[in-house]
């Protein structure tokens, strides 16, 4: 209901990646971000941005100190910061971006591998971005936990249920919620992470997993009225709703300390990326369109990958 009521605030957040590779393999970097927060029901007008709402404040760390120069802009509703250097090769581009959602998360950061033969016109360049705190590894992350918590989920059925019948065994219990709910979960998240990719296909995928999981709790609510024909079957249900509300509350609580995002919603806080490699010759081979000396990606949030060689 929250994500419904404020459906209309947007935080759009853009990086934008321009690397040039000089022929005596020094390297211009420069890294721009630009978030805007809007609201959409007015005409995308800007609205302010609190720091506890703006994850260039909360999440991002830059690189400080010589050669790197920043600027800053700030305006209602824009927040700009603009880094730029002249390093001594583009290996020094490693790791200048670098966001961490928590204090204990695992960072978001970018991976450099360069090579320069300036004598022979030889220059190679591969930079990658990874995020090991994915929504993916949130959903892999909740899945093994769940696995882990059937007594838990036992202990809360049984007091939901306390004085409104007699419920079935605890045993009984915590082999449902293994069979009916935990292990069919984690057996299609664990397939979606065999995939070599996580783009959209598999941001939809992972949203289907998480709309399956009432179909599976009713189930698991099935499967105890079956075990327990003495008492009413809404008693039953009512129970194993609290008790996995209650298990799913602090399961979602950990993974926040993690700084693991479970869900990241369509069009909100998401980070689009723009790169634009240039090289001191042509580019012979590169795993995006190339014009000349210039290579451009464009890609949305997760893994992604860029590499061109002369």
């Amino acid at each position: 209901m929250l994500l419904g009521l404020q459906g209309c605030i947007e935080s759009r957040l853009s990086v934008e990646l321009f690397t040039q590779v000089h022929g005596d393999g020094t390297c211009t970097r420069r890294v721009e971000y630009r978030l805007e927060r809007v609201d959409t029901d007015k005409g995308d007008a800007r609205v302010a941005i609190r720091p506890e709402d703006d994850p260039l404040v909360r999440w991002h760390r830059f690189p400080t100190g010589d050669p790197w120069q920043v600027r800053e802009e700030t305006q209602t509703g824009l927040h700009v910061i603009v880094l730029e250097a002249l390093l001594p090769s583009a290996a020094a581009i490693d790791g200048d971006f670098y966001r961490a959602r928590a204090p204990r998360a695992h960072p978001a950061r970018n991976f450099v591998s360069a090579f320069v033969d300036a004598e022979h016109g030889a220059y190679e360049y591969q930079e990658v971005i990874r995020d090991p705190s994915s929504p993916l590894a949130a959903a892999r992350a909740l899945s093994r936990a769940a696995l882990k918590r059937d007594e838990a989920f036992a202990e809360g059925f049984a007091e939901a249920l306390a004085g409104k019948g007699a419920g079935p065994r605890e045993s009984d219990v915590r082999r449902a919620y293994r069979e009916r709910l935990a292990e069919p979960f984690a057996r299609e998240v664990a397939l979606l992470a065999e995939r070599p990719l996580y783009g959209p296909r598999e941001r939809r995928d992972l949203d289907e997993i998480f709309d399956h999981i009432d179909e599976k709790q009713k189930d698991l609510a099935a499967r105890l009225s079956a075990l327990a024909p003495g008492t009413p079957s809404d008693e039953i249900e009512a129970a194993a709703e609290a008790s996995f509300n209650s298990l799913g509350d602090g399961l979602l609580a950990q993974l926040d300390e993690a700084g693991l995002p479970l869900l990241t919603p369509e069009g909100q806080d998401r980070l689009h990326f723009r790169a634009t490699l240039v090289m001191p010759v042509p580019i012979l081979r590169a795993n995006t369109c190339v014009t000349g000396d210039t290579a451009v990606w464009e890609f949305e949030e997760g893994t992604s990958s860029g590499a061109a060689s002369r």
